[in-house]
């Protein structure tokens, strides 16, 4: 019989949580939860845990990795190229859920050590950038030299939440990185900077009213590898109508856009925590006179015991879970592997891809209307281009 797959999982909220139970339905994997001494112990307490982890970074790092043959690192606050930078020392694979771009970099740059050391670091496995990028990398994959494909990806409460209509779904860190950090995208082959927050447009889907515009991260390791081979890629986030007006106000008009600690502390003060959400994703793909779009729905389901799992905990921790999966298996090699660069047939060899199941996810062909429903249309030429610069 087969020893399980030992893997640490760092972190104390719901994702490390979603992502322990999912790796502790298989008989091939021995998940433990890791988490600093001071964090809040979660109420779920059925998963095996190491005792609160102390001492500085390093020592913990190395008491926890002991005896592991990964680590996922679930807890935004750790830095993660120390993490996988210690993965490395213990000889364990590496990965992550971040939308950190700048995170992601700082562990690409440990890829030549992980190769002599013979194990993997795969960044960026979670919602997007992870299953979105692997749903990007197959559009590309097709795509014609003058074609231009936009994402759109929303991770919304099933019903608007306040003036915002959102709420503390996967992590207000994660949301504070997407609206304040430049993206990377395509324009006519060429790759641009594109700032957060620009390029409004309103579209529908299954009849419901949505506003879309660009946010940071998750598509910039495609737009560097597809430069020159596709005429335009950029990433947007949907939201309810009327929360890029009021994000905007507290970044520009009340200056917070500089003191981003006081929006931390906004938004980790005043929006509810919510499991019932729904994960939204459309691929548009546009060439001459030619349109179409792709949608995947994704909703909140209960558990075996009846309890509401949100649908971001499930995506995220089902791609994770499937990298991971791979990557025991041997099929990815060692060294730095890039968000997207796992191909999405690959990851469905993984079971635990089937955690999305056709039941809560729903492929439609042309579902994606613009300007509808009275949402703010993208913004004239003079200001769109105020929001983008070439890289030089």
């Amino acid at each position: 019989m087969n020893t399980p797959f030992p893997v640490l999982i760092l972190g104390a909220g719901r994702m490390a949580n979603r992502i322990g139970h999912m790796l502790a339905q298989s008989t091939r994997f021995a998940p433990v939860i890791g988490t600093r001494g001071g964090d809040a112990a979660p109420a779920d307490d059925t998963l095996p845990r190491l005792p609160p982890l102390t001492g500085t970074l390093p020592d913990l790092l190395t008491s926890a990795l002991r005896g592991q043959r990964a680590v996922i690192l679930a807890d935004p606050s750790l830095p993660a190229s120390d993490v996988a930078r210690a993965a490395i020392s213990a000889g364990c694979h590496y990965l992550d859920i971040s939308e950190n771009a700048a995170s992601g970099a700082g562990v690409a740059a440990l890829g030549d050590a992980a190769r002599a050391a013979g194990v993997t670091l795969a960044p960026g496995c979670g919602l997007a950038p992870g299953f979105v990028t692997a749903l990007a990398a197959e559009a590309l994959e097709s795509a014609a030299p003058d074609e231009d494909i936009t994402v759109f990806v929303g991770v919304l409460p099933a019903r608007p939440e306040n003036r915002l209509g959102y709420a503390n779904i996967w992590g207000i860190e994660g949301l504070i990185s997407e609206y304040s950090t430049p993206c990377l995208a395509l324009r006519n082959g060429r790759l641009i900077e594109v700032r957060p927050l620009c390029e409004p447009e309103a579209i529908s889907l299954d009849g419901t009213a949505f506003e879309a515009f660009t946010t940071a991260g998750s598509l910039d390791a495609l737009a560097r590898s597809h430069q020159g081979r596709v005429g335009g890629l950029v990433f947007k986030t949907l939201r309810y109508p009327g929360h890029l007006d009021y994000v905007r106000f507290l970044l520009e008009d009340m200056g917070l856009a500089k003191r981003l600690y006081l929006f931390r502390s906004l938004l980790s003060t005043a929006m509810p925590h919510v499991e019932d959400d729904r994960v939204l994703i459309c691929i548009r793909r546009r060439s001459g006179n030619t349109e179409s779009s792709r949608t995947l729905t994704l909703a909140a389901r209960p558990d075996a015991k009846g309890t509401l799992v949100s649908a971001v905990s499930t995506a995220t921790a089902a791609h994770v879970c499937a990298t991971l999966d791979l990557i025991a298996q041997g099929r990815t090699g060692g060294g730095f592997v890039a968000p997207g660069a796992i191909a999405l047939k690959a990851l469905q060899m993984s079971a635990f891809l089937d955690h999305l199941d056709p039941v809560n996810a729903a492929v439609q062909p042309d579902d994606l209307h613009r300007g509808r429903h009275g949402a703010k249309q993208p913004e004239n030429q003079q200001n769109a281009e105020k929001c983008n610069s070439p890289i030089r």
